[in-house]
């Protein structure tokens, strides 16, 4: 068997390991190694990933341990370290100096990354560069049960330390909370701060519109702070699990230069590297987007873009491993991408001329799953993924076909 001049470890197990784990074996023809804490049905049975599972691998000791383990197995090969989840993402940028010892790290500082990933200061970048996001207001531990609301109902309130809180446990708990009214918003916080969260939260005005006003946008900046692509999705299911709220289930790539030039300006004024990714969403009337966050990383539906053409792993390569200085890629083909059948989208789905596109493309078959990658479909593969139960997540968290 030849050689492979890289090796990528994929952090995790989700459907955003399994779709790197399909760039790099279609675009590089290799298998990638994946190193998890739990495994998920998007990954089992797959022959493009070797799995290196551990309960305690969020723990540094054996995090380092497990990294040591395949270094010694695999020292013939350059190893490029990716995250797939927030957790890893810390994990690798807090100890990315003793990393770099003995593997391509493609991240930024720890600095920078605090100045993004946790909410309320990325809120006041945004504001620096000129950036729309919702009204916001900030909730601590001391001031939660004393501050009052000065926007009205719904709102949002999600933690400003994601990493932070999903370590804590309480009844109820929930990626994103969307709220209604007063005692519905005094219980949440209570039960928040009544867990181990100690961090801030972040309470926002709700943006009106469905599913299908949500956008999400990738983009990989090069080590020269350049960036070299970038991809825009109009989401058409947002999953709505309490664990996985603001994960996609189906998106349709579009376009929008101006703001592609805006987030590309941004991203090189800040000096970022490596993979990003940006949840927004859209407002038809005043067309303009309102940012809600950055993920130092790509998106866990970044697939869309692969399967789409424009191959998300080949722009990281051609930094790290090549060095070549590439001119900027965008991704402007209309197809659907989807993690769920037909049937959920059309029940689900109530704008109708999204519906029409929807039908078009299935029509044309431009429609692709990526779980379902025809190169990697074993019997046993299929039978795992025939195990999510899909029709019954959405009848529990979709409220009868409610999508807004």
């Amino acid at each position: 068997m030849e050689v492979q001049e890289f090796i990528p470890i994929l952090f995790g197990s989700d459907r955003n390991v399994y779709g790197m784990a399909i760039g790099f074996y279609e675009q590089y023809n290799i298998r990638s190694i994946a190193v998890c804490k739990i495994g998920y049905s998007e990954t089992k049975y797959s022959k493009l990933l070797d799995i290196y599972q551990n309960k305690d691998i969020e723990n540094k000791e054996i995090f380092f341990k497990t990294l040591k383990d395949i270094k010694n197995k695999y020292k013939n090969n350059k190893l490029i370290l990716i995250a797939c989840s927030d957790v890893y993402v810390r994990l690798i940028v807090e100890n990315k100096k003793e990393l770099e010892k003995n593997f391509y790290v493609p991240y930024i500082d720890l600095d920078l990354m605090n100045k993004l990933i946790i909410k309320e200061n990325f809120y006041k970048i945004c504001h620096e560069y000129n950036l729309d996001y919702p009204k916001t207001i900030i909730y601590t531990k001391d001031n939660y049960n004393k501050q009052k609301l000065p926007f009205d109902f719904p709102v949002i309130i999600k933690p400003s330390d994601s990493v932070t809180y999903w370590k804590s446990s309480f009844w109820g708990k929930k990626k994103i909370f969307v709220v209604y009214n007063i005692d519905e918003f005094n219980d949440i916080l209570k039960r928040v701060y009544n867990s181990e969260y100690e961090k801030d939260l972040i309470v926002q005005e709700y943006i009106e519109g469905d599913d299908t006003n949500l956008r999400v946008l990738n983009a990989y900046v090069n080590s020269n702070h350049k960036v070299t692509f970038m991809a825009l999705g109009q989401v058409i299911l947002e999953d709505k699990a309490p664990a996985s709220y603001g994960d996609y289930d189906a998106i349709i790539p579009t376009y929008d230069q101006k703001l592609f030039d805006k987030m590309k300006d941004f991203l090189e004024k800040i000096e970022y590297v490596g993979y990003a990714n940006f949840d927004l969403k859209y407002n038809k009337k005043t067309n303009s987007y309102k940012l809600f966050e950055i993920n130092i990383r790509q998106g866990r539906s970044h697939s869309f873009t692969t399967l789409g053409g424009k191959n998300i792993t080949k722009y990281l390569i051609e930094d790290i491993i090549y060095h070549h200085d590439n001119n900027i890629e965008y991704l402007n083909h209309e197809y659907l991408w989807t993690l769920v059948p037909k049937r959920i989208i059309m029940k689900y789905i109530k704008n109708e001329e999204i519906k029409d596109k929807i039908k078009k493309l299935y029509k044309e078959r431009k429609v692709k799953n990526v779980l379902y990658y025809k190169k990697d479909l074993s019997l046993k593969r299929v039978l795992e993924l025939r195990k999510r139960n899909i029709d019954e997540k959405y009848l529990l968290y979709y409220k009868g076909g409610n999508n807004e």
